[in-house]
């Protein structure tokens, strides 16, 4: 007989010995399953790049980006590209990449009669099979070279400067585009005396608000009385503003007068009295028309002084950083070079820095009746290796005729522009001053714009190509001045690429009024692979007012 404690644990025994072995169980067993598939690889595709960031494209021409696409492994479909976004009169033609190629090129063309644009925001798309791709692009449409820029704010800028009459003199471009016009008007409300004009124009025109008074200063170096001008200008690296002029200051007469200002317009402190420097060669009118800022940052003025009896001499003077002179340069910083007899008159128009065999030269360029040129040494002394003694001049042998703008060639030549006689003329000099035999006629260039009137240019610039912008007027209705700009190929030669036959003639002033170009200057833009020039002057409405127009090259 068993025991309770046995018949109680028995069939606990059998139940765990059951469960143990499978069986027992209520449980049903899972049937037999494999795991989850993994989701299905993405379609091949593809991505593509573009040769260029930047594309330029010409009134009635075109333009073309190669297309490089890369393939992934399966993927072989066509691909078809698009431009969405391109500027007016602009169009792009079908692309399609063939099934298992990868290049391809893409044509943007534009109309004859497209407007020109400012850089526009291009989308590129490519599309083949489900896949798709972009890449950004950025499309200019442009005019031929010599055209007006249009997309500069119409391309003609006509703004009042001052209360009355407006007279210009010089345009420099600033690092991030902008250009700074300078000359003369009348600022102070019962002032009856000029004084120095400045405007600041925006990169694509219209005038810069951020700039002294709405885009505009204007500066009194006495009591508003008595009349300044300012005829040169040049922008430091730092962004500062150097302007050069005269200033009537009473009983010394006219003197070279030079200012400085900050990147919004007010005077530099810093500078001089009070952002102000004048610089009186004696008791005659003294004129600064020429500024040159050294690589050291010492600044270089030249012009003229009247000095009796010697007439009108070549005058440097030359300031340290701060405004003051510079007493290692001259007498004093200063220097006056008498090159002509009997009173005649000799003005410095243009200044440039050159290296001849290591050391750097000052070398001025002006005239009264010729082309003169006159090369300083670093202390100020004349350079007896160039021409005679230091100076060259009767050029062209002319009556009438003066060097307005200098520039300095890869080759280390010298380039002076002006003119001859009422009509514009040109010269190169080898660096010892001789005639570069090379250039024009003997080393001499002569372009008559107007055979039956008179023209002249006032500016001039250089390509990095070597060519030569010249700027200035010419007499198309009597005494009725129009605006020109000439392109000369290095050799002195017309390039009559440029314009209709080599130069663009451009009639601001309404009518039989008169306008004239009187400087220039390069804008480079980052924007844009081409270098675009600015012509400013003034033109007369009802008196005169500031011109600035943007040029294709």
């Amino acid at each position: 007989m068993s025991s309770p404690l046995f018949r109680t644990a028995l069939p606990l025994f059998l139940a765990a010995a059951l469960t143990a072995c499978g069986g027992g169980s209520t449980t049903t067993p899972a049937p037999d399953s494999k795991p989850d598939s993994p989701p299905p690889p993405p379609p091949a595709g593809f991505s593509f790049t573009l040769d260029t960031s930047k594309a330029v494209v010409r009134q009635g021409g075109q333009a073309t980006v190669a297309v490089t696409v890369q393939r992934e492994a399966g993927f072989t479909d066509a691909i078809q590209f698009s431009a969405d976004g391109l500027p007016s009169g602009a169009t792009a033609a079908a692309l399609s990449v063939a099934a298992g190629s990868n290049t391809g090129t893409l044509t943007l063309q534009a109309g004859a009669t497209a407007p020109h644009s400012l850089p526009t925001g291009v989308t590129v798309k490519g599309s083949g099979g489900s896949a798709s791709k972009t890449q950004p692009l950025t499309v200019t449409v442009r005019g031929a070279a010599g055209d007006i820029d249009t997309s500069f704010g119409g391309g003609i800028l006509i703004t009042p400067g001052g209360l009355t009459d407006d007279y210009v003199r010089g345009v420099a471009v600033q690092a991030d585009g902008k250009a700074v016009v300078v000359g003369y008007g009348v600022f102070g409300g019962g002032a009856t005396g000029t004084d120095f004009m400045l405007l600041r124009h925006l990169r694509d025109g219209g005038l810069d608000t951020s700039f002294g008074n709405g885009g505009r200063v204007g500066t009194a170096f006495n009591n508003g009385s008595r009349s300044g001008e300012a005829l040169a200008v040049a922008v430091q690296p730092d962004g500062k503003i150097l302007v050069a002029g005269t200033s009537d200051q009473g009983a010394s007469g006219y003197d070279f007068a030079l200012a400085r200002y900050n990147a919004d317009g007010t005077l530099d402190a810093s500078f001089g009295t009070g952002g102000r420097v004048t610089t009186s060669f004696g008791n005659g009118d003294d004129k600064a028309y020429a500024l040159l800022l050294q690589p050291d940052g010492k600044i270089v003025l030249g012009g003229g002084s009247n000095q009796g009896a010697t007439g009108n001499d070549f005058a440097l003077a030359r300031y340290l950083p701060n405004g003051s002179l510079d007493a290692g340069f001259g007498n004093g910083g200063k220097v006056l070079t008498a090159i002509g007899a009997g009173g005649k008159s000799e003005t410095v128009y243009a200044l440039v820095l050159q290296t001849v065999a290591g050391a750097a030269r000052i070398v001025a360029a002006g005239g009264e009746g010729d082309f003169i040129a006159a090369a300083y040494r670093d202390d100020g002394t004349l350079d007896a290796g160039f021409g005679t003694a230091g100076l060259v001049h009767g050029l062209f042998g002319s009556v009438t005729g003066a060097a307005r703008g200098i520039v300095v060639t890869a080759d280390n030549k010298l380039v002076l522009a002006g003119h001859r006689d009422h009509h514009v003329a040109a010269a190169r000099l080898l660096p010892d001053g001789s005639l570069d035999a090379g250039f024009g006629s003997g080393g001499r260039s002569v372009v008559v714009v107007n055979a039956d009137n008179w023209d002249e240019a006032t500016a001039l610039v250089q390509q990095t190509d070597g060519k030569l912008l010249l700027g200035g007027w010419v007499y198309t209705l009597g005494t009725s001045a129009d605006t020109v700009l000439l392109r000369l190929n290095a050799d002195g030669s017309v390039d009559t690429g440029f314009g209709p036959g080599g130069l663009r003639v451009t009639p601001v002033a309404a009518g039989t009024k008169s306008d004239a170009g009187r400087a220039l200057a390069l804008q480079h833009d980052e924007r844009v692979p081409t270098v675009r020039v600015l012509q400013a002057g003034e033109a007369n409405g009802s008196d005169l007012d500031v011109v600035l127009m943007r040029h294709w090259l």
